[in-house]
């Protein structure tokens, strides 16, 4: 906690610096954090956006990461400085997204943290870039995104990271073939493509892809074909599994899954969208299925190293929520401490090439809630450690248990998957 209170008192001296660039939320937004006035030298509130997926099949994220984001502001605000929050609902759609950050332009906003799919990211790149708005992606992974120079930076690791990772524990579970199928996306169909050659590079096969298109409610024939894909793939010998790469859909599907003895039968995977998500574990059937399939998906790991600074947080956010916060609302905070840190000197008046540029290097010797904050070369997050979570089933209901755990290897290399005790 030391550190967490040198990290608040270097955000104090830089915030006493910045201009005038007050602005609120319009009518549209979801909330706006209220700033408090400066006690120590006054100056005008410093406004950090936030495109976050409040309703959309991302709405899950969206909850945890508004929570996360005010208390990382109330941090901020807690030694006299003026920072507050605008918070435009993306709905997990691009088009509302760059409508969101249209908006954000429009207050001075220079820092935004988000948005999360990386379809989102995609469609407002090139509003930032020639806008001079720097955006922090808690979630976004797609490896096509992994720009050098541009105005678009990721606290999480890219799809090459977790698809090593996904592929390393589903060869140490003994799964020989994998049966994918995804969301059309691109960043679930990136993490695909990052998976099949590190799984194949084991020994083990990947049979040909089944897409089926965002806002899919019917998974009739999904489940048909996923169900002749597993005996045809069952027939070629060696265990079989399923690799989901899917958002909050994965209840419609899994719904449309349950009772299929073929579908019951094998190992199911799955990804960063859907881990720790609330729609799964509240309704009864997917998360019935969810349970017997076994399901693992991966989210950046939190160290126990560094617990002293993430526990007091995600307790008071769990008592907010109901429930535990997933790793990218902590990683949401961690980017808005790590962005206004960097407004030093000039403050608003800093160019957009100079902040991203104090913004990586304050990455570079920050830890946070989750860990070190260190960027790679494309202004992705270095450090691919992930933690995987299934659904259990308790006397209480369904919840989601770290299960197991995936430590990656020296310079980006194949790491090491563990199971935990699990359900």
């Amino acid at each position: 906690m030391k550190r967490l209170a040198f990290v608040v008192l270097c955000l104090s001296m830089a915030l006493l610096t910045l201009g005038s660039a007050c602005s609120s939320s319009d009518e549209k937004s979801a909330t706006s954090t209220p700033a408090s006035p400066s006690t120590t030298g006054g100056g005008a509130s410093v406004t950090v956006g936030a495109l976050l997926p409040l309703s959309g099949d991302l709405a899950s994220y969206g909850e945890t990461s508004q929570a996360a984001l005010d208390e990382a502001v109330a941090a901020v605000q807690a030694d006299g400085n003026r920072v507050s929050l605008s918070v435009k609902d993306t709905a997990t759609d691009p088009a509302k997204a760059l409508e969101g950050l249209t908006s954000l332009k429009e207050q001075g906003v220079k820092l935004v943290i988000g948005p999360y799919s990386s379809s989102e990211v995609r469609e407002v790149k090139d509003f930032a870039d020639k806008n001079g708005i720097i955006m922090i992606s808690p979630l976004s992974t797609a490896t096509s995104l992994a720009v050098p120079d541009d105005n678009v930076l990721r606290f999480t690791p890219d799809d090459e990271q977790e698809g090593l990772a996904v592929a390393n524990l589903a060869w140490a579970d003994g799964i020989r073939t994998i049966v994918p199928i995804t969301r059309d996306d691109e960043g679930n169909r990136g993490l695909q493509s990052a998976m099949k050659p590190v799984f194949e590079a084991l020994g083990g096969k990947v049979g040909p892809t089944i897409t089926y298109a965002a806002g899919k409610e019917d998974f009739t024939d999904e489940v048909r074909a996923l169900s002749a894909r597993i005996t045809e793939a069952s027939a070629g010998g060696g265990p079989v599994g399923v690799y989901l790469t899917a958002f909050g859909e994965v209840t419609k599907l899994f719904r449309a899954a349950a009772g299929s003895p073929e579908l019951e039968s094998v190992r199911w995977y799955g990804s960063d969208s859907v881990a720790l998500s609330k729609g799964l574990i509240e309704d009864a059937t997917s998360a019935s299925f969810a349970v017997k399939a076994g399901y693992p998906n991966p989210i950046l790991g939190m160290r126990d190293a560094d617990s002293a600074l993430w526990k007091p947080v995600v307790d008071r956010l769990s008592a907010r929520l109901g429930r535990t916060p997933d790793a990218f609302a902590l990683a949401a905070y961690d980017a808005l401490v790590v962005g206004v840190g960097a407004l030093k000197g000039p403050g608003e008046k800093l160019e957009v090439a100079a902040l991203r540029k104090a913004i990586v290097n304050a990455a570079r010797d920050h830890t946070g809630l989750t860990g070190p904050t260190e960027l790679n070369a494309a202004g992705d997050r270095s450090l691919g450690n992930y933690d995987f979570w299934a659904v259990c089933a308790r006397e209480a209901g369904s919840e989601w248990v770290r299960v197991a755990t995936y430590t990656a290897g020296a310079n980006g290399g194949a790491g090491v998957a563990k199971r935990e005790a699990g359900c």
